[in-house]
This record gives structure tokens, sequence and C-alpha cells, in this order.
């Protein structure tokens, strides 16, 4: 498999935010097409929440011990970590493997600390496009995609975790107005 992870300025940027979910795979497979087709550079971004780790140190253990207060470089490390087994287990999958052998493709991982939307959002300032995943939820949009597609700074792809055979509910409210 052919994939720079190498940072190059050429081409469009495809920006693919996941967080391990099964719609995060697929937004990520979907991405890896997009940036394939175009010959442009695929960034991968995970947002992770760095206060939720620094709360869970003050939680007290049995015995009215703290937890160590973790080191924000060793968490910042294991979220890059985390970040790129998640990419390497996607693109282990053949098919995306057969694309990608036909040309390099370009991806810069990151994982930076903030609110998923809001984190997607400013990264979307030099993107050709956004990818995300839908939510696990086949009813309705996560919220995240809902904040991206409201605020995005480019055009916005939703893709379902799992595409499914079941007609769409009908809809509730007519688009034309009497």
């Amino acid at each position: 498999m052919t994939v720079s992870r190498d940072r190059r300025d050429d081409g469009p940027r495809v920006l693919c935010g996941v967080n391990g979910s099964t719609s995060s795979r697929s937004a990520l497979a979907e991405a890896v097409r997009r940036a394939s087709a175009c010959g442009g550079r695929l960034t991968v971004v995970t947002a992770y929440d760095a206060a939720g780790y620094f709360w869970g140190a003050l939680a007290a253990l049995p015995g009215g011990d703290l937890l160590p207060v973790p080191d924000r470089a060793a968490v910042h490390e294991a979220e890059e970590a985390t970040l790129r087994a998640f990419v390497d287990d996607v693109l282990s999958d053949p098919g995306l493997a057969a694309l990608v052998a036909e040309g390099p493709v370009v991806i810069e991982t990151r994982a930076v600390p903030g609110r998923p939307a809001d984190v997607l959002v400013r990264e979307s300032a030099e993107a050709a496009a956004l990818v995300v995943g839908h939510g696990e939820d086949s009813e309705t949009v996560a919220s995240v995609a809902v904040g991206c597609l409201r605020r995005a700074r480019c055009p916005v792809i939703v893709v379902p975790g799992v595409l499914t055979d079941r007609p769409a509910p009908p809809s509730t409210r007519s688009r034309r107005r009497p």
C-alpha cells in the first residue's frame, strides 16, 4: 500500500473528522476515495476532551487517594497513537488498499483538544471538503454533523455508518406553503 504521511501543500485538501465509531470508519473510507480521486491531501482529525482527563484525575479512589494528574503531552501522544491505529485499521480494508495502491494519497493525522464540532469548523477554513459520519442513531443526524453543516467553511459530506435498504420515514412537514 502506498500511503505517504508527509505534508504536501499542493492539491485540494479533504478533511475528515473521526471518533472511532462505525460511521467515522465509513466517513474515512469516503474521504480516502475523494482524496484519491482528486489527487489531493487528506487530513484526518479527531477531537478529544482534554479537560475530561483532568477531571477524571480528581476522582477519589477508595481509601481517599487521588488519581495522578495526567501529563498533557502524554495525553496528546496517546490520542495521536489511537488515531494512527484507527486510520491504519481502516486503510487495511482490501478495497481501500487497492484504491490507495493506484496512486499515493497524502495523509496527515492530527489529534486536537476541544469540542468536535468546534475543532472541525476551525479546521475546515482551508479545506476543499469536510467528511463526517452520520452518527450511530439512524433516525437523526448527530450533533457534530449538524454543527459542521451549519458552520463549516467548506462543503460538508455526511456519511451514514451503516447503509440499509430501509426506506426513509415519510416527512411530517410539507415543503410547500399552501
